[in-house]
Formats: structure tokens, sequence, C-alpha cells
């Protein structure tokens, strides 16, 4: 965007702002300006090519459901356990204090899958490789295939499909893999998402804007805020009389992830004043658009630091114009006791983020932040919520130096850890610990680590079980950081020896698997031939999918037929199938796409089709596209039911994602899951931006 209409938008957005309500903070303006128009131009919506925007179907009667995750498997004819999500909750009531759910929200980085699955790696057996694997460095679907052939099958589906399932899956993965930055295609792809935001379906709507944000293109931004202000033009893009708080929240959500890829600072700060005003003028009945619009402004720092003097909530600007401004706005936010708490909740960890972007300078907010997190800590301690992201915050702020700051914060969290009376705490306590002990600050002695390294044993032998099972993912975390770095610790030794001990003792399935992971992070060797053992056993499917995870993590090649094996005989098991699937690509087998895709030209029935195009693609290479494309249609496919076709759909988007981690990822790294409205994540229904596929 040229300079004068960045100008010209930030002066539109800061004098068109409606009456706000009182929130105790002069930074709001006066109540006497009328409501804005709309911010900028739209992009023109309407169909693709020449096909009609479809109405929408009626929902199957029985078996299917879908929302802005994708297909989900319900009732009759579905799998036992539901489909795999980015929540990690595979049933319903699951409980949340539970280590796993910290877990899959914060794995994708642990994991690297889209790195191991891309590699070249070790073909045995068969397999045949195509002839432009012989020269290719990797096995990602090249340009070509990705624009010749996946993107016109997920536009034909837009053209053509009405089904829930169908759009959905589709809408995301078209999203996921993007437009490619021509300006035909770019327009072409935000029409193709867009005309969806009409639809009378609700989920297809949301599932619609947030695709945009998927995208991420900045032609999408002046639909989004329209959206997330509920504009005349928002509501004529809806066809409602308002643009309901859902589809709102949504749009906020996908202006933050626009926000977050943007290469230029004029587009991140149109984007936090979209989000801003929206914060500032909400009176939606639930905290569901704030709690959104916080989160997103979170991930959209600015590159511009602004002065280095002690910050002052009470100047905090109209428009952010460095960083300095962001974290001035949110510490308002958060000290302003009108707001909803899960609102409020929500702004250390926007501190945190804000303060943690890399950038010279940021150095000198650091301390003032940090105190007041800590003191929140003590202060309110009946705020759950709050205490929690105060916690995890922390986390993502402290260093293992050995004196000053660094020791307050990590006495802090250990005094939570032992004492708080509310089990989450506790346990984003150890976390804390672990990301704190492993980050190196400016003092080389790094005193805080065997301190951390100490505390986290403590905790495994001494802790109740479900504070063990913390503290061993815990260990894991700090290890997996101190093996990244090249100092040589003695503390790295000993949380292998008490995890393999612990390991070999532990009868509890949840806290094996907790223990398991951590030996995989932790890189012990030893723990090998242990985990092999119990990966051959007959326990729940949860921990055994945990210990392949483990075996994975230490690069264990001898799980690698156990794996295949375990692959071959869970066409009905979908979580267990997800697991063993990424556990083998992390060990960069390359038959497993292949295994998988002959497994999928055989499978019969709904559950068996959806549970294997998922792991398909999760793990899938060039090799998969064939399969995946057979399974989607349209036309003659070779799934029976449009919910499979849809899981066809969401992995081919995730074979051909533009992105090397999972798009939501940036949402939930170091979030609190715990302060959540049912529009960031709903474990028992699967219909959070959180939960998405």
């Amino acid at each position: 965007m040229k300079p004068r209409r960045i100008l010209l938008a930030v002066a539109v957005l800061g004098a068109l702002v409606p009456p706000l309500r009182a929130h105790g903070g002069p930074y709001l303006p006066p109540p006497t300006v009328p409501a804005p128009p709309p911010v900028l131009p739209l992009m023109p919506v309407g169909p693709v090519g020449s096909a009609p925007a479809a109405p929408s179907a009626p929902r199957p009667a029985a078996a299917i459901t879908a929302g802005p995750m994708g297909p989900a498997l319900v009732g009759p004819g579905a799998p036992a356990a539901r489909s795999v999500t980015a929540s990690g909750a595979n049933a319903l009531g699951a409980d949340l204090t539970l280590w796993n759910i910290w877990w899959n929200h914060n794995k994708a980085p642990y994991l690297e899958l889209k790195t191991h699955v891309h590699s070249p790696g070790a073909m045995t057996g068969d397999v045949r490789r195509l002839p432009e694997q012989e020269t290719r460095p990797d096995l990602r679907p090249t340009e070509q295939q990705v624009r010749e052939r996946i993107v016109p099958a997920l536009l034909a589906v837009l053209e053509q499909e009405t089904n829930n399932d169908l759009v959905t899956g589709a809408l995301i993965a078209l999203a996921k893999v993007g437009d490619g930055g021509g300006i035909e295609d770019s327009a072409r792809f935000v029409s193709a998402l867009a005309r969806f935001l009409a639809d009378k379906n609700q989920e297809i709507r949301e599932t619609s804007a947030v695709s945009l944000g998927i995208l991420a293109n900045p032609r999408a931004t002046p639909t989004l805020a329209n959206l997330l202000w509920d504009t005349e033009q928002g509501r004529e893009l809806v066809k409602q009389t308002e643009v309901d708080y859902r589809t709102r929240a949504f749009a906020a959500y996908g202006l933050g992830l626009i926000g977050a890829r943007a290469t230029s600072e004029s587009d991140r700060k149109v984007i936090l004043a979209v989000l801003r005003r929206a914060l500032d003028t909400d009176q939606t009945a639930t905290p569901d658009l704030a709690v959104a619009c916080v989160v997103a402004y979170s991930i959209v720092p600015l590159s511009a630091i602004g002065s280095s003097a002690a910050l002052d909530v009470r100047n905090a600007s109209m428009l952010e114009s460095s960083r300095r401004e962001q974290l001035e706005y949110l510490l308002a936010l958060l000290r302003d006791r009108e707001r909803h708490v899960l609102v409020r909740a929500q702004c250390p960890i926007a501190l945190a983020r804000v303060l943690s972007a890399p950038a010279d300078g940021v150095e000198t907010f650091r301390a003032e932040i940090a105190a007041e997190l800590m003191q929140l800590i003590e202060r309110d301690r009946e705020r759950a919520e709050l205490i929690q992201s105060c916690v995890l915050a922390l986390g993502q702020l402290g260093t293992n130096a050995g004196r000053g700051l660094d020791a307050k914060i990590r006495a802090t969290l250990e005094d939570v850890a032992k004492k708080a009376a509310e089990p989450q705490a506790r346990g984003f306590a150890l976390i804390a610990m672990a990301q704190v002990g492993g980050r190196f600050g400016a003092d080389p002695s790094a005193a805080g680590l065997e301190d951390a390294a100490d505390f986290l044993i403590d905790q495994m032998l001494d802790g109740k079980s479900a504070q063990r099972s913390w503290a061993g993912l815990a260990s894991g975390v700090l290890g997996y950081e101190l093996a990244r770095s090249s100092v040589a610790a003695p503390a790295l030794e000993r949380l292998q020896r008490v995890v393999r001990t612990l390991l070999t003792d532990e009868r509890d399935p949840s806290n094996r698997g907790a223990f398991a992971i951590a030996a995989g992070l932790l890189g012990d060797q030893e723990s090998g031939p242990l985990l092999l053992k119990y990966l051959t056993q007959e326990i729940v499917d949860e921990t055994r999918g945990q210990i392949a995870t483990g075996l994975a993590l230490m690069r264990q090649r001898e799980a690698l037929e156990p794996l295949r094996r375990i692959i071959g005989e869970s066409t009905y098991k979908p979580l267990l199938l997800a697991e063993c699937s990424m556990a083998a690509a992390i060990l960069e087998d390359k038959e497993a796409p292949p295994m998988l895709a002959q497994l999928l030209e055989r499978a019969n029935g709904l559950a068996a089709e959806a549970s294997i195009s998922t792991a398909l693609g999760y793990i899938g290479d060039v090799r998969s596209v064939d399969a995946l494309l057979r399974g989607l249609g349209p036309g003659q496919s070779a799934f029976r039911t449009d919910c499979a076709r849809g899981f066809a759909a969401v992995g081919l988007g995730n074979v051909a994602d533009k992105e090397s981690l999972p798009w939501n990822s940036k949402l939930a790294l170091g979030l609190n899951y715990r302060a959540a409205t049912a529009t960031l994540t709903e474990p028992a229904v699967k219909k959070g931006i959180l939960d998405i596929l």
C-alpha cells in the first residue's frame, strides 16, 4: 500500500469512530462522532467464472456435521473417536486441565512436520520414485501441480457444490494453498472465498471470513474490516440486517492472520487500527468479539519500537505507530476492570507476544511488563484465567539469567507451581519454568538453568500424579531447548535419567504418554527400547500415539516397521492412525504416504475414507495428490459421501499448504486456551477457530 493511501486510511479510521462505551481510559475518543462509512472500497465479490452463487443445501439428517474446521464425523456411521483437530480434545467433556491439551495446542514447532514430509528422506521396499523426484531436492508438490491440478479442483468444488462439509473443507484448503502472489489469481481467490459470506449457513459464512485471513492477502482487509465493524457494506456482504457476532469474530481473526504475514508496515497499521476501533466500540452480548480482537492484535507487532521511556497508558495514542504504543494500549486493556475477565485474560499473552517479536530495543519494556504481571498474580488470585495467562506470559518473557528480574520471575513461577489452588495454573507454571530455564539471556552464567531443572525433577519425583505428568512434559520442553543450544548442560543428562526411570515405573497411561513425549524431546536414545516395547502392547490409542510421537522425536528408526503395521491396522482408529502416520513422517519414512494412498483406494465407508484422508493430508507429499483428487472429485468421485470428499479437500489443502507450520499455530502457540470463548475454541463441539483442521 502506498504511503498516501495508508495515511488517508488511518485518517479515516481515526476521524470516523462512533460513540464508545466507557472503559476508564483516557485513550478513548469523545462520544460525539457519527458512525463511519466503509473503511476502504471492497473487492468485488461474485461467482467464480460464470457459475452462479450456490444456495445452501439442507444438512443431511444423519451422521454429519461440519464447522469451520472442515468436516467432523458424528452420529451413525462415524468412527468411534472424533476427527483429530487442533484443539487436542477428542471426546466430549474432555478434562482441559490435562497436559496433552497444552501439547496439542503447542506441538507444531517441536514436530516440524512439513520439514520432514518434504525432505528427500529414505525410501525402502518396492516403492517407485516418480521421474521428477530423481532431480528434485524434496517431495513437495511443484508449483505447476498446485496451480494446474489442485487449485482447479478446489475451485470447481466451490462453483458446483452446496454441501456444508464439502464447501467448508474446500474454502479452508484453497486458502491454505494461497494465490501465489499473482495479481490475477489474487483477485480470483479473494472473490471465490468471499462470495460465501452470503451463504445461509452460519458455519459456511464464518468459514468464508476466516479463509480470507488464511489466504493472507491484504486485498481482503477492507472486506474483513466491514464485516468486523458491521457496516452497511458488511451487512450487504452477508445479505443480513446485521453481521452476526460469530462472523465478526472470525473476521477479526482473519485480519490478524493477514497482519501476521504482511510485509508492509502500513498494512499492519491499518489492521491494528481496525481491530482497535472494534474493541473500543464493542457492545455485543458475549466477549467473543473482543477476545478475537485482542488475540488478532497480538500477532501483528509493528517493526518501529518507539521511545524507550517508561510506558504510559494514560497517554496511549489513538492509533498505534510503534511497538511501544501497542504495549501501552494492551496494558490499558489489562487494567480496565470494566472489561470482561476473558478479554483481560488475553492481554498478558498479547503483551508477551508483542514484546517478544524480534526487534532491537524492546528489552527496555520487559521489566515493566513482567512486574505488572507478577503483581497481578499476587493481587488477583480469585481470577483464575488472569493468573493462568500471567503465568504463561512470564514463561515467554523470562530467561535463565541468575539474578535480578529473571530470578524474580522464576521465584514467582515456582510459588504458583507449589501453592496455587487452581490446577491449571500449576501446570502452566511448570511449562513456563521450562521455557524460562531454556532461554538464554545476557547473563553468561545461566545459573537459572540448573535451578529450573532441579525444580522440575523435584516435581516429577515428589508431585501428585497430575503434577508429575506436567513436570515430565515440561522437562522435555526444557531439554529440547538445551539440545538446540551449543551450551553443554549437565542438567540435560539428569533430566533424561529421571524421565527414563519414571517411564519404567509409571502405570498411569496419561502420565506414561507425557514421559514418552518428554523422552523424545530430550533426545534420550536409551529410552528407545522401552518405548518400542510399549508401542507393540495393546494400550489405549491416545497413549500409544504419544509413544509413537516420542519415538519419532528421538529419531528411533527401529520404530518404522511397527508404525507401518499399526497404520495398516488402524483404518477405523483416526486418532491413532494420524499420530502414527505423523510419527512415520517425522522419521522421514517415504513409504507412509503411498501406503496410505493404497489404503484410501481400498477404503470402504465414511469412517475409513475420512480418517485415511485426514492422515494423508497431515503427512502427504506429491505422491498423495492423485489419491486425494480422486476422492475429492468433482464428477465421479471415488468417495460415496460428501463428508468424505470434504476430508479429501482438507487433505489437499494440507499437502499444498503455503506455510511450513499450521496456519492457526500463530494463534495457538502460548495461548491461554482456558480463557476461551466459543469462537476461539470449544472442545465439546469443535466450532472455534483453534479447532479447524
